[in-house]
């Protein structure tokens, strides 16, 4: 149909359309002219021979769209749709035979060889629905699934035997053997259709569910064909020309359409599209509805054996005790099944997820009734507020699920710590409360907490990886510390917070000098999330001069941070804060950027030999990708290497000496030169020196200080040693012109403090460096 004739019809009629395709509107002409034969030639007897071959033609197209769509799928599957088609060739075949049959030989063909076709149908389906469904890989057995299979049973074999089967069997006339072949077709396709709606109601949202009406519909209707089957055959009076055998025509129209419909949905989904959920929805909620339809049945059936007193009546009733007894058992584990999904329900609403601890939610009724009770008896009682050391890192070193399987381990270590009577709760990431009840004192709770990292401390093994974890706990006691949840938890968490300043791995008692001490700082942290989101950052520069000419050689860039809340904040504030937070490698990251671009704009505008010193924190340094960020940074920015210098601490540097020599020398392929920062303060060995390489030692402001009351004899050491190693030297903290002069008779070769400049913002500093070009 052409596509301008298409758009002219209804939305629906063009996702009809562009399901079909030749072989299924092939297949449904045929049984439109088995339909108009049947109809307006029913007494045609003069032709048998086509009246047997008319259900050929549907079931061999039939199972070529079943062949072709296992051609979608792969495995088991793919296995399944071979066995249907398999299935429909075996049914055809059986009927060229009994057309055979039927046409060459003088008696009647039944039974025959052609059964053995017909009936090579059933086995083929059922393992063809045992591959498709992938009943092993359902859901976990439900015993309410078992009743519903024995109710479906049972509804379709009582339906079957009261309509169809009893008062045939009342008018038989063949032998036990053509009763039993007959019996055959109708009990297999029963079963047939047991099982697909059973593999459906197990796997809702499978392969089979998703097109399942029309294959429900073939089923159907060889069941129909079939029953009407057996009843006459049973009474020795079917015709080849009877209409019903339309329906085994149109039971293969069924089943092709649904091939059709299954090879779409496979195309679909690997085109990425999601998969209907509607049948799956219908399925989930069909299993409630077995109940009822057991106890319709069986109230029918009852009232059938009322008005019948003879043999058929019994077997009516024994059906309909049986639904009853059925439905009225499944009813029963329903509601057993709704108990355990509302414990299910409270217990996932008051547990945490991931760890199994109470959650945050349960956290101040749970405080609220331990306050309570120790009000009550007069005893006492604490919460401990938990916070695993450095997490963070670990999460970002080596991903969140091996950081979920460290919480879970430390939550169980929690919980094998307290008593059965005490509580665990998860506040969210690392954090955890415990809540104890009954103490005898205050010093009890210490030695819980004791426990506790004592038994976080032990080492981790995930995946051969062995993991070193730490907390701080902070401790509140009650009525001592407060007789309020929330005062407690506060208290906790001021003391927690302090454990941590402490050094870590350490608990910490609440008393009331942290307000002073810790309060301050836990403000400067509240506002420092997010702060340089937005933009409250700002960089200064301090000028390095030429201790000899007094030029300016280099600047290094200083972080500061005004907020607007709190006002100028120190960076001897606010650094460990963003370094303890996880903050200081993206303020670190920011920082280097801002003075390659600022060092850039500087040399565009006429000091192309300026060159700008930056500070590199540990965490920065030591992240993997440091090296490929400064890289990608110069060439970005169009800069050589030389336009930086990175500013390292000795402890820094010396965390791995051979990781870090090799970094070092990276960085110094590149062009940018290594200072190390505040020497002399540190270990200031000769021979790590000599093995890190750098290129710039900067002496420590206490040097400088200390030139008048102690002499020159450090300083003109640490000299020496630079001129030995050939290194270029720094001075910090320079403030008079005495502690200037010496330096340079000393030696010194730059300078640095407020006897040259403050550190300054980039507007102040143009004239400065103007000067500074100026000749002396």
């Amino acid at each position: 149909m052409p596509e301008r004739s298409l758009s002219l019809l209804p939305p629906w009629t063009h996702r009809v359309w562009r399901t079909l395709d030749p072989t299924l509107l092939l297949l449904l002409l045929t049984c439109l002219i088995h339909l108009l034969w049947t109809v307006l030639w029913p007494t045609l007897g003069a032709a048998p021979l086509f009246s047997d071959l008319l259900l050929v033609p549907p079931f061999v197209l039939s199972g070529v769209l079943l062949w072709r769509t296992a051609r979608s799928f792969e495995g088991r599957v793919a296995q399944g749709w071979r066995l249907f088609a398999l299935g429909v060739f075996s049914w055809a075949a059986g009927q060229l035979t009994y057309a055979g049959l039927d046409t060459l030989t003088t008696f009647k063909p039944y039974p025959s060889l052609a059964d053995l076709g017909y009936l090579g149908l059933i086995p083929c389906f059922a393992l063809g629905l045992w591959r498709l469904g992938g009943l092993r890989n359902g859901r976990p057995l439900d015993p309410r699934l078992l009743l519903d299979a024995a109710m479906l049973g049972l509804v379709l074999v009582s339906l079957y035997w009261t309509l169809l089967l009893g008062p045939s069997l009342a008018h038989q006339r063949g032998t036990a053997w053509q009763l039993t072949i007959a019996l055959s077709y109708p009990l297999g396709d029963l079963a047939l259709l047991l099982l697909a709606v059973l593999t459906v109601l197990w796997r809702p949202h499978g392969t089979l569910a998703t097109r399942f009406p029309a294959l429900g519909a073939g089923l159907l209707l060889l069941l129909g064909a079939d029953a009407v089957y057996q009843t006459q055959a049973v009474q020795q009076i079917y015709d080849a020309s009877s209409p019903m055998n339309v329906l085994w025509s149109f039971a293969a129209l069924a089943l092709g359409l649904w091939a059709t419909l299954s090879r779409r949905s496979a195309q679909a989904r690997s085109a990425g599209a999601p998969p209907g959920v509607a049948w799956a929805s219908m399925a989930e909620t069909t299993l409630g509805l077995f109940p009822s339809l057991g106890f319709l049945v069986s109230l029918w059936l009852a009232l059938v054996a009322a008005q019948r007193p003879d043999a058929q009546a019994k077997g009516a009733m024994v059906g309909a005790v049986l639904l009853a007894v059925l439905g009225l058992l499944r009813q029963l584990l329903s509601f057993q099944r709704e108990r355990q999904l509302r414990r299910q329900l409270q217990q996932q609403a008051s547990h945490d997820a991931l760890t199994g601890v109470l959650s945050r939610g349960e956290v101040p009724a749970h405080l609220a009734q331990a306050i309570a009770a120790a009000q009550a008896t007069g005893s006492c009682m604490a919460v401990l507020f938990i916070d695993l050391d450095r997490f963070k890192r670990i999460n970002d070193a080596f991903g969140h699920r091996v950081g979920d399987r460290m919480l879970v381990e430390a939550a169980g270590r929690l919980g094998r710590c307290i008593r059965p009577h005490d509580s665990a709760a998860r506040m969210g990431g690392d954090e955890f409360v415990v809540i104890l009840n009954r103490l005898r004192d205050a010093q009890e709770a210490g030695l819980v907490a004791q426990r506790i990292l004592h038994a976080l401390s032990r080492p981790i093994t995930l995946d051969d990886q062995g993991f070193a974890l730490t907390a701080s706990v902070g401790i509140a006691v009650c009525p001592d510390d407060g007789t309020q949840a929330e005062t407690l938890m506060h208290h906790a968490d001021l003391a927690m917070y302090q454990a941590k300043h402490r050094g870590r791995n350490t608990h910490h008692y609440y008393s009331e000098t942290l307000r002073t001490d810790v309060q301050p700082q836990l403000k400067i942290e509240a506002h420092l999330l997010g702060a340089l989101e937005r933009g409250e950052f700002q960089l200064y520069y301090q000028p390095l001069v030429d201790l000899q000419t007094g030029a300016v050689r280099s600047l290094e860039a200083l972080l500061r941070w005004h907020s607007p809340a709190l006002g100028p904040v120190s960076p001897a504030d606010f650094i460990p804060l963003a370094e303890a937070c996880g903050l200081i490698r993206e303020l670190g990251s920011w920082v280097l950027r801002q003075a390659a671009v600022q060092v850039g704009v500087w040399r565009a505008a006429g000091y192309p030999n300026l060159s700008v010193a930056v500070n590199i924190s540990p965490l920065q340094f030591e992240h993997p990708e440091f090296i490929a960020e400064v890289a990608a940074l110069l060439d970005e920015e169009q800069l050589p290497g030389q336009a930086l210098t990175l500013e390292l601490t000795e402890g820094t540097l010396i965390q791995d000496l051979q990781a870090t020599t090799a970094k070092l020398e990276r960085l110094q392929a590149l062009g940018l030169r290594v200072a190390l920062d505040d020497f002399g303060t540190g270990y200031s060995s000769l021979s790590y020196l000599r093995r890190l390489r750098v290129d710039i030692l900067k002496i420590d402001r206490s040097f400088v200080r200390s030139l008048d009351s102690e002499g020159p004899a450090f300083a003109e050491m640490i000299l020496q040693l630079a001129r030995h190693l050939g290194v270029q030297t720094v001075a910090e903290g320079i403030e008079q012109e005495d502690q200037r002069d010496l330096l340079a008779r000393l030696g010194c070769d730059l300078g640095q403090g407020y006897l040259f400049a403050r550190p300054l913002p980039v507007s102040a500093l143009e004239d400065l460096l103007a000067a500074s070009a100026q000749p002396r």
